[in-house]
């Protein structure tokens, strides 16, 4: 588990201390099973954060998506906020006709390219979500469009996090304002040692808290994986405490 103090500039009073949890890439299939998500979802509920952000790659297995859905809906009571979820590539890789209709019956939050209010308060805090349509190898995302289009009916008092599954879009997204950017897709490289990666030139944004100005973005290690080997490179609970950023 990583806890991370967040300064946020002009913080209300009804956010500070709103507690934010991040999973990622959990990957569905023979390594990462149903009853080891529940296991997770238990470990998240019991530390009592508002809400809950998914950032992809949850649902890759046709035999457990259903099943998968089912459970994390059962889920959402324990957050008052609830769960928030976007799609990651793997989604579309396994089918992302059927998934869809799996979340439909759920009570989750699925920003498409779009926003929600997760928090009423003089500020009020949105979640704003990305796509990332990828099918058989090839990437149709745009990245500067994603951004506008999820932006477009966000309050401009609003205080946001942007949910990406690839950490390229903190780029594109930070001219929208977002205090926090939280994203996965890279596993961490599946390797490190001393909290560095082993493959640190694949992704500009590998893992780990990244800061441009007053801006954050935090590059998840992911839960699971398609193949059972991490090297310095635990799966993690990102936890992420807002508070008042000091005033100079």
């Amino acid at each position: 588990e990583h806890v991370f103090q967040l300064p946020v500039d002009n913080l209300p009073e009804e956010l500070v201390g709103y507690k934010i949890a991040q999973i990622s890439d959990f990957h569905l299939g023979p390594c990462n099973r149903v009853k080891e998500l529940r296991k997770l979802l238990e470990k998240v509920a019991a530390a009592k954060p508002d809400v809950l952000a998914i950032t992809g790659d949850l649902f890759d297995d046709a035999t457990q998506d259903e099943a998968a859905a089912k459970l994390v809906d059962s889920f959402v009571d324990r957050f008052p906020q609830g769960i928030w979820y976007i799609r990651g590539n793997h989604e579309y890789m396994k089918g992302i006709e059927p998934i869809e209709g799996y979340i439909q019956k759920t009570r989750l939050h699925e920003l498409i390219n779009s926003a929600g209010l997760v928090k009423e308060a003089s500020r009020p805090l949105w979640f704003v979500g990305l796509d990332y349509p990828i099918a058989q190898g090839v990437i149709t995302v745009k990245n500067t469009h994603f951004c506008k289009e999820a932006y477009r009916n966000v309050p401009e008092d609003a205080l946001t996090v942007l949910l990406t599954h690839h950490p390229s879009f903190f780029d594109d997204g930070r001219k929208y304002g977002p205090f926090l950017t939280l994203a996965g897709h890279t596993h961490g490289g599946q390797g490190g040692a001393f909290g560095v990666s082993l493959v640190p030139g694949v992704y500009k944004y590998n893992r780990g808290m990244y800061q441009v100005g007053k801006q954050y973005c935090y590059v998840h290690r992911g839960n699971g994986g398609r193949i059972p080997y991490r090297l310095g490179c635990s799966p993690e609970i990102a936890y992420f405490i807002l508070k008042p950023a000091e005033k100079k």
